[in-house]
């Protein structure tokens, strides 16, 4: 039975009032958050909640295991917990919707129910990959090697199924990607403005590089914008999240002896691009006879 790990009732109180030390195992902990404890308790639970999937809830009881702080982790919750799903827009490797996550993330630890009060209903954006019903070990290793943790990267809840048995991402929900921000304010943006949003992406690409690792898929629909009153916060999605699902499933349809009606479509795509090359023509326009292509003086 799939059960949501932030259903979870944290009996060893993993606060002290202060934030200092934990009033269970009297360690020094971060505020709202005993590591010691709190992964005690996610082991705890590793057999209440399933994904349907072993290399899913490897991936999630992984970064549960090796969490560091309260938003340092992913959760499985169940498709059920979702509602007001509205289509938001498809992507080259996955489809977005908008919903609602009724009972939210956790919020704080409340000490007179002894349990974790909850943050829903929040808005949420669900980034489905497209043709994951069959997810494979690379993608899953792939999910855990960009697990990086960073005020510069867009907010990921945990993963869900939805009825398709396609896997998604909840994430939180941004007004704008970079594109629609632009579209919105009509290429009018103030120097302010330009500078936060370069100042993001920049801290981002940096912490991806100190790590090893590479973007791979960095365009405007993957940089989201949070309009905060003094500034403009840009967060970067989908890192290293990307390709393996749908290069195998090119692969597959290049290699079937029965093409379908895709495969049509991508053979017609090709030809016609090559056929538009051959065809374009680089007109280099006459120079005038009259015209002066030097500097000359200027004689007022």
């Amino acid at each position: 039975m799939s059960l949501l790990i932030s259903e979870t009732v944290l009996t060893c109180e993993p606060r002290s009032k202060n934030y200092g030390f934990c009033l269970t195992c009297f360690k020094q902990n971060k505020i709202n958050w005993c590591k010691e404890c709190e992964i005690s308790a996610f082991k705890k639970n590793f057999n209440r909640w399933t994904s349907g999937n072993k290399l899913i809830d490897f991936v999630i009881q992984e970064t549960q295991k090796n969490a560091s702080e309260s938003t340092d982790f992913l959760e499985w919750i169940s498709f059920e917990e979702l509602d007001l799903i509205e289509f938001c827009g498809k992507g080259t490797f996955s489809t977005v919707y908008s919903g609602y996550w009724l009972e939210g993330p956790r919020w704080i630890w409340d000490d007179e129910g002894d349990e974790w009060s909850k943050n829903g209903p929040i808005k949420i954006a669900i980034k489905r990959i497209d043709y994951s019903q069959n997810i494979t070990k690379e993608y899953a290793d792939k999910i855990l090697k960009y697990r990086i943790q960073s005020g510069s990267f867009a907010d990921c809840f945990g993963m869900t199924r939805d009825n398709t048995g396609c896997y998604a991402f909840i994430m939180k929900y941004y007004e704008h990607n970079l594109y629609q921000y632009l579209d919105e304010a009509k290429g009018i943006l103030c120097w302010r403005d330009i500078v936060d949003m370069l100042w993001g992406i920049s801290e981002g690409l940096e912490k991806i590089h100190k790590e090893g690792f590479s973007h791979g898929n960095l365009h405007g629909g993957n940089l989201l914008i949070e309009n905060e009153p003094e500034s403009v916060d840009v967060r970067i999605a989908d890192i290293g999240i990307h390709g393996s699902i749908l290069c195998n499933w090119v692969t597959a349809i290049c290699d079937d002896p029965d093409p379908s009606e895709i495969s049509n479509q991508f053979d017609l795509a090709e030809e016609k691009k090559f056929a538009d090359l051959e065809n374009n023509k680089f007109i280099i326009p006459p120079n005038h006879s009259q015209a002066k292509y030097t500097s000359q003086p200027l004689n007022f």
